[in-house]
């Protein structure tokens, strides 16, 4: 591709000197423009592909070193059977579809870029849910809640909520 450029260059470098005395000055300048943004076309083809590619690369990286999710091991703690599973991921997938439902479709967007970038800390309060939003939110999240609960053995609703205060043990105070 390099070899192409200095190819072109040295053409386009015959081009711009004047083929003999009286030329036409005129013409010799527009030869001159040409000549320029011949280069500055070939040397923008010429670079377009590796800033593509050096942009693509960031990219990934970003994404690759976002930090995992706390949240998910203590479902594992508690030995769920794969019919309980099953009941949760639909649990949690009407709860997400009844949460959609309540935001406006801008609401939803900063929440798919807020979850994109990784950085959820306080995306809730930048929607600037109205009160009957807040209120809906509410009533789906106690839904959902009571439904896990009923999906639940009594000694795994046990063992959930001394996770939870645990996990409010370790939390920094704020």
């Amino acid at each position: 591709m390099n070899l192409s450029i200095v190819v072109l260059v040295k053409t386009l470098v015959q081009i711009i000197k004047p083929s003999h005395k009286g030329e036409n000055q005129m013409f010799h300048n527009i030869k001159k423009v040409l000549a320029i943004a011949c280069v500055t076309v070939a040397v923008g083809a010429a670079t377009l592909p590796s800033l593509v590619s050096a942009q693509n690369t960031t990219t990934q990286t970003q994404s690759e070193t976002r930090k995992p999710r706390k949240g998910n091991n203590g479902w594992a703690k508690l030995n769920l059977t794969d019919t309980q599973k099953a009941q949760l991921k639909t649990i949690r997938e009407n709860a997400k579809t009844q949460t959609q439902s309540v935001l406006t479709a801008e609401q939803r967007a900063q929440i798919e870029q807020a979850r994109k970038s990784g950085d959820r800390k306080g995306v809730r309060k930048s929607l600037n849910l109205t009160d009957a939003q807040k209120q809906q939110m509410k009533t789906i999240a106690q839904s959902t809640k009571e439904q896990i609960k009923n999906v639940l053995t009594p000694a795994q609703q046990q063992q959930l909520e001394q996770m939870k205060q645990e996990r409010k043990a370790n939390r920094p105070t704020r």
